[in-house]
């Protein structure tokens, strides 16, 4: 499919002198790209699966001739299983990986002040430089929450190069998230849950790295209900770090409606 839009990003819910800070990292930009998507979904039950697989890819490709104002090519698969075990208990597992690149601009250097023959000051171009722009915040990889990495607060998983001293997350141009879990009946509407989930945000592709993953893990409880399982997960972060002099909190308390994947 094709899209052309302007995207802005924003929150009601930030502090007003936040909001300056948002602006300068997100701005306003207008993007025009062609998406492609492939799914294959073999699942018994989307809301709450105990049975099947569900794979997909997606790409998308900006081009400033279009009239996008950031050209960019984007892809991202993923993969999940689901098994019911004896006993009714059902193993989830799977994971996604994102990658993207923003394509090289041309920018003319800066000019350079060169009196001519007559004495006369004139400025002669400078030379081209290429250069690659980062991707808008709308389209760069965040992870962190009830549905990545649990144990971490909605976009908050990172490191120094993808979340600011300030403790704002910048996003990333690469991702990757690992996610498996054990559901165990206790009543015929009840499920108790144990999860693993581990993953990380990359600044750009060429430093995704296994050194770089962090984890969260925990456990939960769901309740069937006639519009999906109503979902309670308390996920541990295994390693805390420093952002902007604090330590991370310990744990992250998550609500939803529908399994985590």
């Amino acid at each position: 499919g094709y899209t052309y839009g302007r995207n802005r990003v924003t929150n009601e819910q930030l502090l007003p002198a936040d909001r300056p800070l948002v602006d300068r990292l997100f701005p306003e930009v207008t993007l025009s790209s062609f998406t492609t998507s492939l799914v294959s979904d073999s699942r018994d039950d989307p809301l709450d699966t105990t049975d099947g697989e569900l794979v997909g890819v997606e790409s998308e490709v900006a081009f400033r001739r279009l009239g996008s104002e950031v050209g960019f090519a984007k892809a991202t698969v993923q993969g999940f299983i689901y098994r019911e075990l004896p006993g009714g208990v059902v193993f989830a597992g799977g994971g996604r990986l994102g990658l993207a690149r923003g394509f090289v601009l041309e920018l003319a250097g800066p000019p350079t002040p060169v009196f001519g023959d007559d004495g006369v000051l004139v400025l002669v171009p400078g030379e081209a430089v290429n250069v690659v722009q980062a991707l808008p915040a709308s389209e760069r990889f965040f992870a962190g929450g009830d549905t990545t990495v649990r144990g971490f607060a909605l976009d908050r998983l990172g490191d120094g190069l993808t979340i600011d001293p300030n403790g704002f997350p910048t996003g990333g141009n690469a991702l990757m998230v690992l996610n498996s879990e054990l559901r165990v009946p206790v009543t015929e509407s009840i499920q108790v849950v144990g999860f693993l989930d581990v993953g990380n945000v990359f600044d750009r592709a060429a430093n995704l790295s296994l050194g770089r993953i962090r984890g969260g893990a925990g456990f939960g409880i769901r309740y069937g209900s006639p519009v999906g399982p109503i979902r309670v997960d308390l996920g541990f972060k295994l390693d805390r770090r420093e952002f902007a002099g604090e330590l991370e909190s310990p744990t992250a308390l998550h609500l939803s409606i529908g399994q985590a994947f």
